[in-house]
C-alpha cells in the first residue's frame, strides 16, 4: 500500500524540516510479519504434500518468502496438477518478476480452464521471453474474449516485432475491447507495417476502438496517418478528438495546423452544451479537447502554429498561475522568442502582452528583456504581470526597472515589485542598488506591516553590508513577526569586520530569547553566517545548555564550525586570526566524550563540517572505539573529509547496517575510482539501505571519474534486485554516471515495475538518452501510467530538462505526520528514525536518523528534496 508523505517545508537554506507518515517511522520489526527460520522449509515440504489443501495453503504463502527462496519453489510447483496451486504460484511469479517465467506457462495457454490461460498471459506480460510471446499468437483466437484481451496486452507490452502479424490478423475481433487492445499493442510495438491497417480502424463503430487507434497512430509517428487523424477531429466522441489531436501533435504535422486551430477557436461548450460539458459517451469535455489542441500546436511549433497560440493569448487569463496557452508556447521552445518579442513591440491587447511577457520569463529569454521593459514603460504590458515575468526571467539587469516600482501607488504592483526584486537578488553576489529605496520604504510610517516584512527579506537578499547596518537596530523590534524576519535576513550573508561581529553578537543574544521561534531562527542564521570566532562561544553554550536548547545550539555550532579551521571561510583578517584551527578541533573532540547524547551528534556533525585534515583525523580516531550511534554519525560526518576515505572503507564493513549505510553513502561523496571495487559486493548486502546506498555510491564515483562503463558493469545486474529501492538507486546511479545498460531494461522497468520509485527513476534515466524508443516509452507512460506523479514525470522528461545546478548543505529533521488527521503527530523529530531522502538528482539516501532525529546531507544538489517511505517498509 502506498503511504502518504506530507509536503516539505523549507526553512532558510541550511535547515529542512520534513514530516513523514507516522506509520513510516515505526520500527522495522513492525513492518511485516516475522518468519521463523524453519518456515521456508515447511512451505517447501507442504508444496510436495499429497494433500491438495495443504499444497494450496503453502502456495498462498510463497509470496512471504525471500525472492531467492520463492523463485525456486515456484519453478518446481508450476507443474502441479491442481489448478488453484498453479494460480497462486503464478501470482507469486508476477509479484517477484521472476526471470523467464513466461517459458514455464506456455503449456497453460492450451489448458481448458480459462483461469489458467489468463494467468499465463499475465505471467508472460510480467516476464516475457521471445518464445512465450510468439506462443501468445494462437491465443488471440481463444473463445474467451478476456483471454484474447490479456494476450494482446502481453504481446504489446513485450514489444517484439514478431507479434505484429498475429495482432494485425485480429484487428477485426468481434469484441470491441479486444480490437482496442490490439490497436494499443500495435502502437506500443511501433512497427510501420501497422500504419495502413490502423488507418482503416479510425472509423470503427465503437468510440473506444477509435480512441485507441488514434493514440496508436500517434505513437507510430508515420505521416501517412495525418489525413485520417484530421478527419477524426470531427468525431462525435470528445475522447476520440483528444487522442486524434494529441496524435497530430506527436506527428508535428503543420498540415494539420488549420484543423487544430479550429478546435482552439471553438468556444468551450459549443454546439449548445454548457461550458466544459461531457457527452454521455465521453470522459473528456470540450475544454479538454481545446487544451489538447493547444498542446498539439506547441509540439508542432511551426510559424503558423505559433501565430494561432499568440492569438489565443487574447482570451487567456494572465492572472492564472498556469495557462494551457502559455504552457503550449513554452513547450514550443526558443523558436517562439522572436514572435513574442515582435508581439510586445506592436500594439497587442493587455492579455496578449501579459501572456507574451510571462512566456518570455518562463523561457528565461534574456534577449527579450529590452522589449519587455519597453512594453511596461509604454503601458502595453500591465505592470503586475510584467514584474512577474521579470522575476521569472531572472536577469539582474532588470533590477533598476523593478526598483522604480517599489513606491508605486497600486499596492498590488508594489508587492509584486518587492517579490520580483527579491527574486533577482542573490546574497552570494552582494548588490547594494536596492538598499536605499528599500530603507526609505521600511522607515516610512505609511508602509503597511506586511510590506515591511517583505522589505526586510529584500534587504537580506542584497548581501550588502549597508543593508545589514539598516537591519541590526531592528533585531530587537517589538513586533514579533518583524523581529523574526530581521533575524532571518541577518543570516543571508556574512558581513566583514566589526559589522560581522555585531551581527554575530545580535544573533547570539537572540539565542537567549524566551521565544522558541526566535531561538531557532537565530540558530539557523548563525549556522549560515557566524564567524569562526563565534564557534567557541557556541561550543561552551552547547555543553552546559538545557536539553531543550541543544537542538538550536547544535544547528548554530555546526554551521559556525564549517567556517573554522585552516582559515577557510574567513571574510576578513579578524576571522582568519581566530584561534580556530587544531586547538578548536581538539576542544570539540574532547567535548564529545563528556557531552550528553543530545549534544554528541551536533559536535560530531560540526567536526565533519570543519575544513582541514585535523578534524577528519579526529573523527577517524574516534570511529575505532565509538559506540554504534557515534559511529553512525561519524560515518555521515566523514563525507566532508576526502582525506579520511580509509576510515570510511573500514566503517563500510561495520557489523551495524546503519553504520554501513552511512559509510557507503559518504564514500560515494568523497571516494575516488580506487574505491569502486569495494562497492559491487555490497549491492548484495541483506540490508536494503546498505545495498541501495552502494548503488548510489557507484554511480556518483563513476560519474566523477568519467568511467560510465564501470557503473554499467556493476549496476545493470542490480536492476533485477527484488528490493525496489535497490532497483531505483541502480537506475539513478546509471543516470548520474551517464551510463546505460544493453537492451530494454529501463523501458521494461518503466512499463511494468510495480514500485513508484523505480518508475520515477526509469523516467529520469530514459529522458537522458533521447533515443526514439525511449521517447516513445516516456510518451506511453505519460498517457497510461495510473500514478499521477509518475505520469507527470514522464510528461516533463526530456533531454531539454536542465539537471540540478549548484549544491548546498542541508539539515533535515524527520517529524512524524498523521495521515489520518492531516497534521503533525508529534512536535519533535523522531530519534533514530529510518528514512529515505530523495534528492533533486534522483539519488535516494537510505539510513537511520541520528539521536536528534536529524540527518545532514552534504552538497545536496539544489532543487526539491522529499522523504519517501523508509526502505524497511517497502516491498
Amino acid at each position: 500500500m502506498r503511504r502518504p508523505v506530507s509536503p516539505l517545508r523549507r526553512l532558510p537554506q541550511v535547515l529542512l524540516v520534513v514530516a513523514v507518515s507516522a506509520a513510516a517511522l515505526a520500527p522495522p520489526g513492525d513492518a511485516a510479519a516475522f518468519l521463523w527460520p524453519n518456515v521456508p522449509e515447511q512451505i517447501a515440504r507442504a508444496l510436495t504434500s499429497g494433500d491438495v489443501s495443504e499444497r494450496r495453503l503453502a502456495a498462498t504463502r510463497v509470496g512471504e518468502l525471500a525472492p531467492e527462496t520463492a523463485i525456486g519453489l515456484i519453478q518446481k510447483g508450476m507443474s502441479d496438477p491442481d489448478v488453484e496451486v498453479r494460480l497462486h504460484l503464478a501470482g507469486a511469479a508476477v509479484r517477484f518478476r521472476m526471470p523467464r517465467a513466461g517459458d514455464l506457462v506456455i503449456e497453460w495457454l492450451g489448458e481448458g480452464d480459462a483461469r489458467l490461460r489468463l494467468a499465463a498471459c499475465d505471467v508472460i506480460r510480467a516476464a516475457p521471453t521471445d518464445r512465450s510471446v510468439v506462443a501468445l499468437g494462437r491465443v488471440l483466437g481463444d473463445p474467451d474474449p478476456h483471454v484474447r484481451l490479456a494476450a494482446a496486452a502481453a504481446m504489446g507490452a513485450a514489444g517484439l516485432p514478431d507479434a505484429v502479424s498475429p495482432l494485425l490478423g485480429h484487428l477485426d475481433d468481434t469484441a470491441p475491447e479486444v480490437r482496442a487492445e490490439v490497436a494499443r499493442a500495435l502502437g506500443r510495438i511501433g512497427d510501420a507495417r501497422a500504419v495502413v491497417p490502423l488507418i482503416g480502424k479510425v472509423q470503427d463503430s465503437v468510440p473506444e476502438v477509435r480512441r485507441a487507434t488514434s493514440r496508436a497512430l500517434g505513437e507510430l509517428g508515420d505521416a501517412r496517418a495525418v489525413s485520417a487523424l484530421i478527419l477524426a477531429l470531427q468525431d462525435a466522441s470528445q475522447d476520440v478528438r483528444v487522442e486524434a489531436v494529441t496524435a497530430l501533435g506527436r506527428l508535428r504535422s503543420d498540415e494539420a495546423t488549420s484543423a487544430i486551430a479550429d478546435l482552439v477557436a471553438a468556444s468551450p461548450g459549443a454546439g449548445g452544451a454548457f461550458a466544459g460539458a461531457r457527452p454521455a459517451d465521453s470522459s473528456a469535455s470540450s475544454n479538454d479537447v481545446r487544451e489538447a489542441a493547444l498542446r498539439a500546436l506547441g509540439r508542432v511549433g511551426s510559424d503558423a502554429a505559433v501565430k494561432v497560440l499568440l492569438a489565443a493569448l487574447a482570451k487567456d487569463d494572465p492572472a492564472a498561475p498556469r495557462s494551457a496557452v502559455r504552457d503550449a508556447l513554452v513547450s514550443a521552445g526558443k523558436a517562439v522568442i522572436p514572435a513574442l518579442i515582435a508581439a510586445l513591440s506592436a500594439a497587442p491587447s493587455g492579455n496578449t502582452a501579459a501572456g507574451a511577457a510571462l512566456v518570455l520569463g518562463e523561457l528565461k529569454a534574456r534577449e527579450g528583456l529590452p522589449a519587455l521593459v519597453r512594453g511596461m514603460q509604454r503601458g502595453v504590458v500591465p505592470l503586475r504581470h510584467g514584474l512577474r515575468a521579470l522575476g521569472a526571467l531572472g536577469d539582474p539587469a532588470a533590477l533598476p526597472s523593478v526598483l522604480e516600482l517599489l513606491g508605486d501607488a497600486d499596492p498590488s504592483v508594489r508587492r509584486e515589485a518587492i517579490r520580483t526584486a527579491t527574486a533577482l537578488l542573490d546574497p552570494a553576489r552582494p548588490d547594494g542598488r536596492a538598499v536605499d529605496p528599500a530603507r526609505a520604504l521600511l522607515v516610512d510610517p505609511a508602509t503597511p506591516p506586511d510590506e515591511k516584512l517583505s522589505l526586510v527579506q529584500l534587504l537580506g537578499r542584497t548581501g550588502s553590508p549597508r543593508a545589514q547596518a539598516v537591519l541590526l537596530p531592528l533585531a530587537k523590534a517589538r513586533s514579533a513577526p518583524l523581529r523574526l524576519a530581521v533575524i532571518e535576513a541577518l543570516g543571508a550573508a556574512r558581513a566583514a569586520g566589526k559589522l560581522g561581529a555585531a551581527v554575530d553578537a545580535a544573533l547570539l543574544e537572540a539565542l537567549d530569547d524566551e521565544s522558541a521561534d526566535v531561538r531557532l531562527r537565530a540558530a539557523v542564521s548563525l549556522s549560515r553566517v557566524a564567524g569562526p570566532g563565534s564557534a567557541r562561544a557556541l561550543l561552551e553554550r552547547l555543553t552546559v545548555a538545557a536539553e531543550q536548547d541543544r537542538g538550536a545550539l547544535g544547528i548554530a555550532l555546526s554551521g559556525a564550525l564549517s567556517r573554522a579551521g585552516d582559515g577557510r571561510g574567513a571574510t576578513d583578517a579578524s576571522d582568519a586570526k581566530d584561534p580556530s584551527g587544531p586547538d578548536l578541533v581538539r576542544d570539540v573532540a574532547a567535548a564529545v566524550a563528556s557531552a550528553p547524547d543530545a549534544a554528541r551528534d551536533a559536535l560530531l556533525e560540526g567536526l565533519g563540517r570543519m575544513p582541514g585534515q585535523a578534524a577528519g583525523a579526529a573523527l577517524a580516531r574516534m570511529a575505532a572505539t565509538a559506540p554504534i550511534d557515534d559511529r553512525r554519525k561519524i560515518a555521515e560526518a566523514l563525507a566532508g573529509h576526502p582525506e579520511a576515505a580509509a576510515a570510511l572503507r573500514k566503517l563500510a564493513g561495520d557489523p551495524d547496517p546503519g553504520v554501513r549505510a552511512s559509510a557507503i553513502w559518504s564514500l560515494g561523496a568523497v571516494g575516488a575510482a580506487d574505491a569502486l571495487p569495494l562497492l559491487p559486493p555490497l549491492l548484495r548486502d541483506p540490508d536494503a539501505a546498505v545495498a541501495g546506498n552502494a548503488a548510489g555510491a557507484i554511480g556518483r564515483i563513476a560519474g566523477r571519474a568519467g568511467q560510465p562503463a564501470r557503473a554499467s558493469a556493476a549496476l545493470c545486474g542490480a536492476l533485477s534486485d527484488a528490493r525496489p529501492y535497490v532497483r531505483a538507486n541502480a537506475l539513478a546511479g546509471l543516470t548520474v554516471a551517464r551510463a546505460r545498460c544493453d537492451g530494454a531494461a529501463a523501458r521494461d522497468l518503466l512499463a511494468r515495475d510495480p514500485a513508484e520509485a523505480v518508475r520515477l527513476a526509469a523516467a529520469d534515466h530514459l529522458a537522458q538518452g533521447g533515443a526514439d524508443l525511449d521517447r516513445r516509452a516516456l510518451a506511453r507512460c505519460a498517457s497510461e501510467d495510473r500514478n499521477a506523479t509518475v505520469a507527470a514525470r514522464c510528461a516533463s522528461a526530456g533531454p531539454h530538462r536542465a539537471p540540478p545546478s549548484g549544491a548546498e548543505d542541508v539539515v533535515v529533521f524527520v517529524v512524524p505526520f498523521d495521515a489520518g488527521r492531516g497534521d503533525s503527530a508529534r512536535d519533535a523529530p523522531v530519534s533514530r528514525a529510518p528514512f529515505a531522502l530523495v534528492r533533486a538528482d534522483g539519488l535516494m539516501r537510505l539510513g537511520v536518523a541520528d539521536r536528534r532525529g536529524e540527518l545532514f546531507e552534504r552538497g545536496a544538489p539544489r532543487g526539491p528534496l522529499r522523504l519517501a517511505v523508509p526502505a524497511p517498509l517497502v516491498k
